[in-house]
């Protein structure tokens, strides 16, 4: 996975690379032959989800270091901490998030829409990346958990923000209601709503990057059968999408076949990423667990 999002990265940079198969003196590491980058593409390879830190090769042998993982704007540990059953690692978030960047323009200052967001992991990492961040979930007892815990980390490491009340019209005379945490660098919003009346929510092209973990079958439960759920969701959120912004999803592919997936973003009109490191992206997680992602751009 970490060699798939490398290579993404690198293409997406327009690099030219070779990749080598062996480690750095027995110590597990991504070897790469490349040009010498410049300070905007080292500052797109520090939001490599496994970095730790990024070395030059000298002729002699040593390693000049070069870089290591972007500075969170909020807190390094903001993703960790918040423990609970089911919950995905934070690194894999990273993941997710950095596919649907990589896949689109790669704005500096996105605006990012979780329409699934549970505790707000994702949510989170945007945060940490000085974005703006909207997530919605119809679990009230999740938001309230994702706020509680952002609203105490924040009042914790006295950092200065504002919190706001509010509610977003929907039709039939229905709302959903919100809350929205405001700092210097970026703001966060929970929204009590449904996957499919995020549109009637945010209205049309609004977003650089929609990012969503599905429930995996597992440790979650689903209302309907989570091909249909997609079917019926899918098409709302493209439409809160700006023009070739990206989707990237992520699923349990023993319950719901990758290639189903992509039929599913190709009927909702998407240009699905297939081919090199997108078509290895699938990892095992646990036994009744197999992930994988599908990313789509909106055409």
């Amino acid at each position: 996975m970490a060699r798939a999002e490398l290579e993404i990265m690198l293409t997406r940079l327009g690099v030219e690379y070779a990749l080598e198969e062996n480690g750095e003196n027995g110590l597990p590491a991504l070897c790469f032959a490349a040009r010498p980058f410049a300070e905007t593409e080292l500052r797109v390879i520090s939001r490599h989800s496994l970095l730790y830190a990024l070395f030059e090769r000298r002729q002699d042998g040593a390693l000049l270091p070069l870089l290591c993982r972007e500075k969170a704007c909020v807190g390094a540990d903001l993703t960790g901490i918040l423990k609970y059953k089911g919950k995905t690692n934070e690194l894999f978030t990273q993941f997710l998030v950095n596919l649907a960047w990589l896949s689109g323009p790669m704005p500096e200052k996105v605006c990012l829409l979780d329409p699934m967001c549970g505790r707000a992991t994702t949510l989170f990492v945007a945060l940490n990346r000085g974005w703006d961040a909207f997530g919605s979930d119809v679990d009230r007892a999740a938001l309230r958990e994702a706020e509680q815990f952002l609203k105490r980390y924040l009042e914790y490491h006295r950092m200065k923000h504002a919190v706001e009340r509010g509610s977003m019209t929907l039709r039939e005379k229905k709302s959903a209601p919100y809350v929205q945490f405001s700092l210097p660098s970026g703001s966060l919003r929970l929204a009590e709503l449904d996957v499919s009346r995020v549109s009637e929510a945010y209205g049309r092209g609004k977003f650089d990057l929609i990012c969503a973990d599905l429930p995996y079958g597992v440790q979650h439960g689903a209302n309907m059968p989570l091909e249909k759920l997609l079917r019926l969701a899918l098409p709302a959120w493209v439409e809160t999408l700006k023009r070739g912004a990206a989707v990237a999803i992520s699923f349990n592919a023993q319950t719901l076949p990758t290639r189903k997936v992509r039929a599913v973003f190709a009927g909702a009109g998407l240009h699905v990423r297939e081919g090199g490191p997108y078509d290895r992206l699938s990892h095992w997680v646990e036994q009744a667990v197999t992930r994988d992602v599908v990313v789509g751009v909106r055409p």
